[in-house]
This record gives C-alpha cells, structure tokens and sequence, in this order.
C-alpha cells in the first residue's frame, strides 16, 4: 500500500495513533503532510522524524476553531491542496454518568466530533474540486459496547463518529472521494496510559493492548488507492473484543 506524492492532513498527531499514522504515511510516500496539534513539545518532535522521508509542516492549530481552520485550508490551497484527511484528534475521560457535568459533556462533544465535522467539511470542499479525496476517522468500540472505562460522553462521541462518516460518504460518493472510519478497542497510547484508566490485557482475546502502529495499518489501508471501493464503513481493530 502507498499514498506516493500525496497531500496529507493528520489531527491530533502530536503522539499516539495519529503520530504513528502520519509516520507511516512519510514512509508510504506522502508528497506532504501538516500535523495538527496543540501540543508543540511533541508536535515537533513528530515533525523532525518525519522530515526524514517527506516535506511535513507542524500546525499549532485548535481543532474547535472553526474559523483558524478555515484559515489553514486557504494556505493548503496555496500549498498544492489536500488529497487525505486522518481526523484522530479527540479526548477522553472516565466520570461516570452522574459525574459528568455539562461542560465536560460539551468539551468531549466538541474535540471529538465537531473537530472532524469542521475539518473533513473543509476538505471535502476541496477535495470535491479535484475529483479525489479519502477522510478516515476515529470512532472507537466505546461507541459499540457503551464505553470502556470511558465517559458516556466519549461513548456517544465515537458513536456520533460513525453517523458523520456514513453523512459524509454519501455525499463525497459521486465526487470521488471515500469517507472511512476505524474503531480501536484499547491501544497502547498516552490516553490509556493516564494512570485514572485502568484496564487488563485478559480483556483483549488477543491478550494485549495494540501498538498504535498496529491501529495505522489500517487508516493506510483506507487512505491508499486498494480501498478505492470502500466507503461509509468502520474497520474494528480491537484485538477480538467486539465482532462487528
């Protein structure tokens, strides 16, 4: 699988599943990509590795900023434009139902879902234009099973995830652009390694959590050319813990 020469847009790629990814796509042969973060200790870091295989551009940019997001599309536009869009910003949390409040209820809402709406509308725009595009997102099994040590919150979220994705794979379609999603069951990433979420590798039928190179094996998958005939559907890297 390759993604030669391709433009590149990774959320929430400073560590974790989305930093593996944007890795992976550099070795795949990524013409470019810009990370997305607001973590610019590892943001950097992830973008000096990746200058190794391919042009690449750390953004400090707030995925909840909806007109700071507009703002870097029109310099992507100026750039050669954007032909993939890996949406895997999101946070999580683990207060029960009466321990989430509204604002926690909101800021979930807000990082996971209406970050990938914002982005993938703004790249589906342009990706409309040239006839071509993949947007990936990040549910997870959370969505499926009503959470894992997770916030009602993060489970509706995730759940919200897959209704966005099957919206903007119908409309993107006949414009030749596939809308995809993947649901990681635990991964072995700074979010599962909080020491509030605690969990045991006897609950994975695979018997250990995944590597979060593991979980971007499959957003290459969606991103590359093989998977041209697959769209509005959720790939579940899970380790066996839910059958889909």
């Amino acid at each position: 699988m390759s993604i030669d020469g391709k433009i590149v847009v990774v959320t929430g790629s400073a560590k974790g599943i989305g930093a593996a990814t944007a890795l992976l796509f550099a070795r795949k042969g990524a013409g470019r990509i810009y990370l997305i973060d607001v973590d610019d200790e590892n943001g950097k870091q992830t973008e000096q590795k990746i200058r190794e295989f391919c042009i690449c551009s750390y953004v400090h940019l707030d995925v909840s900023d909806e007109a700071g997001i507009k703002r870097f599309f029109a310099e992507t536009d100026e750039a050669g434009g954007v032909d993939i869009l890996f949406n895997c910003a999101g946070i999580t949390s683990v207060k029960g139902i009466m321990e989430t409040d509204l604002a926690l209820w909101n800021k979930i809402m807000t990082v996971n879902v209406a970050s990938a709406f914002l982005f993938s509308r703004e790249a589906m725009i342009r990706m409309e234009r040239r006839g071509f595009g993949r947007i990936i997102n990040v549910s997870s099994i959370s969505a499926l099973v009503g959470g894992i040590r997770t916030s009602p919150a993060y489970a509706a979220s995730k759940a919200a995830i897959l209704g966005l994705t099957r919206s903007f794979a119908k409309y993107g379609a006949s414009k030749g652009v596939t809308v995809n999603a993947i649901a990681p069951g635990i991964a072995d990433t700074p979010m599962t390694q909080a020491k509030d979420f605690v969990y045991s590798n006897n609950e994975v039928p695979l018997g250990r959590a995944a590597r979060p190179e593991e979980v971007s094996e499959a957003v290459l998958f969606l991103a590359s050319g093989e998977s041209g005939y697959i769209t509005g559907q959720c790939i579940h890297v899970n380790g066996g813990m839910y059958f889909g």
